[in-house]
């Protein structure tokens, strides 16, 4: 089981770079980053990109990616002019993490009438296939019925060297079937942005996810085997750093699901040094 960790974009770049740098002295695989305008009442709270751009000059070895992108606030040739930029600078170390958005907070930033949960569905296919088309073509036109792209050439030319690899999250038929078309890994987390699915607990509604990510695969003729599964643990009920053991009872029940990394959150609050000390013997036991 590989160990990534979700790292925060709230505290001063001389804290925030020390933080990636242990991240990485400890062997983690990647740091996700939120991509998000604003979060709650955090203040303060960087912009993702431009911070990752710092992470990719201060540090080696370890990933980076976006925890999401999504179509609330970043447009198809921005975003990809960015990941492209990003993946040139880490050397092929970032991954563009993308997903359909919610509602509230960046959603209603723009002050825009909120889309329902279909429509911002059809808005991500739309959004992610530009994008995907962008990386992958020297230029690219396109006109669609929220995005549109007219001549551009943004430098990617659909190569390794320059096309970072592509994370789509998605809980739900039509987002996995869009992991299945473009997706490099799948991403999750354990709990559910729809209570009407939900099926009770974390370990139960991955197992969900899981099984409905296999059926789309083989409907649209993925092999599910070629699709790693990133999990985020710890939105829900998942608790995998209160203890080493707690860790890895995290490991067992979701490596039995097929997830193939689990994503901590980066230790945060009163029990910070605790979890942290975890998080050191659970890297030690992830790379090992």
């Amino acid at each position: 089981m590989k160990l990534d960790a979700v790292m925060w974009p709230d505290a001063p770049w001389p804290t925030a770079r020390a933080e990636w740098q242990l991240a990485e002295n400890l062997g983690l695989g990647a740091g996700w980053l939120y991509d998000h305008l604003f979060w709650q009442r955090t203040r303060p709270w960087h912009e993702a990109y431009t911070t990752l751009a710092a992470v990719a000059a201060s540090t080696t070895r370890i990933g980076m990616g976006t925890m999401v992108t999504s179509p609330n606030f970043r447009h198809p040739v921005t975003s990809a002019k960015a990941a492209f930029t990003l993946h040139d600078i880490s050397g092929g170390r970032f991954t563009l993490g993308v997903g359909a958005g919610g509602s509230g907070g960046d959603g209603d930033a723009f002050g825009l009438p909120a889309p329902s949960r279909g429509e911002r569905t059809a808005r991500f296919a739309e959004w992610l296939a530009l994008t995907d088309q962008l990386l992958g073509v020297d230029t690219t036109d396109h006109t669609g019925r929220h995005f549109s792209a007219r001549g551009v050439a943004i430098g990617a030319d659909g190569t390794s060297a320059t096309r970072p690899p592509l994370g789509v999250a998605a809980t739900g038929k039509r987002g996995m079937a869009l992991a299945a078309r473009f997706a490099d890994r799948w991403l999750t987390q354990d709990i559910s942005q729809d209570p009407a699915v939900y099926a009770g607990t974390p370990h139960a509604e991955i197992k969900r996810q899981t099984d409905l990510l296999d059926e789309v695969c083989h409907t649209h003729g993925r092999d599910p085997a070629t699709l790693p599964r990133l999990c985020v643990l710890g939105y829900g009920d998942e608790r995998p750093l209160a203890s080493i053991e707690a860790f890895r009872d995290c490991v067992g029940r979701y490596g039995d699901l097929g997830i193939s990394t689990i994503a901590v959150l980066w230790p945060r609050g009163d029990a910070a040094s605790a979890q942290l000390r975890v998080l050191e013997e659970a890297a030690a036991e992830s790379t090992g």
